[in-house]
């Protein structure tokens, strides 16, 4: 049994070494806003403010403004709010729990932006401006926005059975994989939104969220979603 706590542990040990290599030594509050950016702003907005895509998209959505946080503003009490969102019933069920998807280090990183944007608002809201984009479109990029920000409605695989879809209803997100829309129309619609389009009003515009670049990454990925690469 010592012999095999002792590999375990090595392992361990090993996976540490190259997991923290891959991505942070320690979390930070920098790591942290570049995760709110990839992760919170869909619902919470640019800077926290409650203006994001999707609260602006659904009537009646719950107030998403972390400045009226009502579920305290500890270390503590905002990671369990990370972790867990509304599946312990602290909060509303459309605050997805993060715990299945975010590293250690991003959990703790962006706990640690929280508390910053809290405390000193328009210093957080300039490190936010800072944060590095991208200018090159790619499959990789494609990948890491869809990842970020689209599957929360079009599921993982683009099939429409992301977590909104349970809220999201008449029309339900796409099955993106059913598509054949060309380029230009995906273009369009992604930069629009749906409503633009004569086509679901669900679906927002991301004009102003996303790079052309960016947008043309994300197209990539779609496209692979649906065999076209």
């Amino acid at each position: 049994m010592k012999q095999l706590a002792q590999a375990v542990a090595s392992v361990t040990l090993l996976l540490s070494s190259v997991y923290v290599q891959a991505e942070h030594v320690e979390p930070s509050i920098q790591y942290g806003a570049e995760t709110f950016l990839s992760r919170c702003t869909l619902c919470h907005g640019s800077q926290g403010l409650g203006d994001g895509i999707i609260p602006l998209s659904i009537k009646n959505y719950p107030n998403t403004n972390l400045k009226d946080n009502r579920f305290g503003r500890s270390h503590k009490q905002l990671r369990e709010a990370v972790l867990y969102g509304g599946s312990k019933g602290k909060m509303s069920k459309e605050m997805p729990p993060w715990g299945d998807e975010l590293t250690y280090v991003q959990v703790e990183s962006v706990v640690l932006f929280l508390e910053f944007l809290l405390a000193e608002p328009e210093k957080a809201y300039k490190m936010l401006e800072k944060a590095p984009t991208s200018s090159t479109p790619s499959f990789r990029l494609g990948q890491r926005i869809f990842k970020n920000y689209c599957v929360l409605c079009h599921g993982k695989n683009g099939e429409g059975d992301g977590k909104m879809a349970k809220i999201i209803k008449n029309p339900p997100p796409f099955n993106l994989t059913k598509s054949s829309s060309p380029d230009d129309y995906l273009m369009e619609i992604i930069s629009k939104g749906g409503e633009a389009m004569n086509r679901s009003p669900r679906m927002p515009p991301w004009g102003d969220q996303f790079s052309k670049p960016e947008i043309k990454s994300i197209i990539m990925y779609i496209n692979s979603l649906r065999g076209r690469n």
